[in-house]
Order: structure tokens, then C-alpha cells, then sequence
């Protein structure tokens, strides 16, 4: 960005001659202007700069941004963000840190990071940096989940006694009443050709881990089991249990806190994508 400076200075000590022939100064206000002409975008010259004239120079008007959540979870990484009020025939373009680009009013972004996140937003000649603060607090945009997983409202996180049967709203569970014993729930990490109650692997969840259910209506195929198996030992995050659950609605489902999604067949792209986009998404997530 270039600028050209220019510089009027009028600062004068004038000397009147007196009738006694002495001297009388005047000291007259020094006046400086300052010119500021940008070579490259408005908004960037020093008058734009300027909070009293903000709205009488070219490109001094800020953009607002409304930031909302989108997804299953309050803890979902993905945000709308929209602008308010956008003057029409105008092309809004989103850079993120990440390399990519979004064109458009209103866009649907998943950050990689969770916390303060930098967003360049550019409109015609203006450009400002917005902060989007993730996971993004507050009510969901209302639109679908970008990933196509089934959302859950909450069930709670209530610590009930080992032992306890619980009647869960939704069957099988994403979040509700769960045990908290050590060595018992949260169960570690693992594959378990066998049922593990969900009371116990409730509590996985509620830690952020992701949990494979499966079920084969009488005996499983020993391929299936195999590539469970294959499918765990090559996870190299530590917070995943895969379990048999009776009754299951779908051969294979994918559970994290508040988020569910089926699978009619062994799809070990589409787990591990599931794995990858919502662990550690829960309300102890980084334990």
C-alpha cells in the first residue's frame, strides 16, 4: 500500500511597524494539512483511519458478522457465518487459515482448532478480520448437519450407582445417566466382541471418545469382526470403543456425545472421517 503525502504549512510571525517606530509581532495559528491519497485499496489511507470521520470516507464502514453454530453438538467445530444485511450484487469472499475459500453472504465452515479463529472477510475493495470463537456457544442456526449425522438434544450427564438399569430415551444412548466407577466406566479403549453395557460406555462418550456399535442378528461373520478389529488397531487415538449392542437399529452405528450415524455395511473411510470430525466433542472432552 503506497501513500503520497503532501504537506501546506502556513505559519507566519508577522512585524508591524509601530507610529513610535517600534515593533509589534503577531503570531498568526499554524495551520497543517495533511493529504492522504492511497494508491492500492479504500479504507486503507490515513483519513480512513480516523474514528470522527468514520462514514464520511470510502471503505471506513465495518462489515457485522452474525457467527452461529451448526451441528449436532454445542460442541460442534462447524459455524455459519453470515453477514448482516448484505447490499446485493456484492461478492463476499471468506479466507480461512486453513488455505481455503468461501464465496457468498452466508457460509458453512468447520474450523480445525477449537478457540479464537482469524477469518479474512473481503467485500469488493474492503477487507477486515473477523474472530470466530469455536465451539460456537449459543442456539444452533436451525439448518441441517453439514455431515449428514443424526442429531440428539441432550439426555444429561447424571452419575448413577453401578448397578443401576438405566431406562434411556434414546436407544442406543448419545449422552443420559451413566456410571462413574475407575477401572470400570469409562471402560478403556478397546474392541469387545461382546456386549459392554452402555451405562458404561455412556461415560467414554461424555469424555469425547467415539463409540462403534455393531450387531449381526445371531452370529457375526468372522470378516466383520476381523475388520473391527483391523479397524481399532489401526486408530491411533486412544479414545475409541467398539462394542456389540443387541437390537441395534443398523448393522453399524457410530455414537459420539449428542450424535449418532448408521451404517449398512462395514465403511471403514466413512468411521474413521466420523472418528475424526467429532472426538474429543463432548463435555469432558480432554479428559
Amino acid at each position: 500500500m503506497g501513500m503520497a503525502r503532501r504537506v501546506f504549512s502556513i505559519s507566519t510571525r508577522t512585524m508591524q511597524r509601530l507610529s513610535s517606530g517600534s515593533f509589534r509581532a503577531t503570531l498568526h495559528v499554524s495551520i497543517v494539512i495533511l493529504v492522504a491519497l492511497t494508491v492500492s485499496a479504500p479504507g486503507c489511507g490515513l483519513l480512513a483511519n480516523l474514528p470522527f470521520l468514520a462514514g464520511l470516507v470510502p471503505g471506513a464502514s465495518k462489515i457485522d458478522v452474525v457467527t452461529k453454530r451448526r451441528g449436532c453438538s454445542e460442541f460442534s467445530q462447524t459455524a455459519v457465518l453470515t453477514v448482516v444485511a448484505p447490499e446485493q450484487n456484492g461478492t463476499y469472499q471468506w479466507f480461512f487459515t486453513d488455505g481455503t475459500v468461501q464465496i457468498g453472504p452466508t457460509i458453512v465452515h468447520t474450523f480445525e482448532n477449537k478457540g479464537p479463529q482469524k477469518v479474512q472477510l473481503v467485500f469488493g475493495a474492503e477487507s477486515q478480520e473477523i474472530i470466530v470463537h469455536i465451539p460456537v456457544q449459543g442456539d444452533p442456526d436451525g439448518g441441517p448437519d453439514p455431515f449428514g449425522d443424526t442429531c440428539l438434544p441432550s439426555a444429561g450427564e447424571l452419575h448413577v450407582q453401578q448397578g443401576t438399569a438405566v431406562n434411556y430415551r434414546d436407544l442406543p444412548p448419545a449422552s443420559g445417566p451413566h456410571y462413574s466407577v475407575n477401572g470400570v466406566a469409562p471402560t478403556a479403549p478397546g474392541f469387545y466382541p461382546d456386549p459392554v453395557r452402555p451405562e458404561v460406555w455412556v461415560h467414554n462418550l461424555e469424555h469425547g471418545d467415539i463409540v462403534i456399535l455393531f450387531d449381526c442378528q445371531g452370529d457375526c461373520d468372522p470378516v466383520l469382526l476381523q475388520s473391527l478389529q483391523g479397524f481399532f488397531n489401526s486408530t491411533v487415538s486412544h479414545k475409541l470403543v467398539i462394542t456389540r449392542f443387541p437390537g441395534l437399529p443398523s448393522p453399524i452405528m457410530a455414537i459420539a456425545w449428542q450424535v449418532q450415524r448408521s451404517f449398512d455395511s462395514f465403511n471403514a473411510a466413512e468411521l474413521r472421517a466420523f472418528h475424526d470430525r467429532r472426538v474429543g466433542q463432548a463435555p469432558e472432552g480432554g479428559e
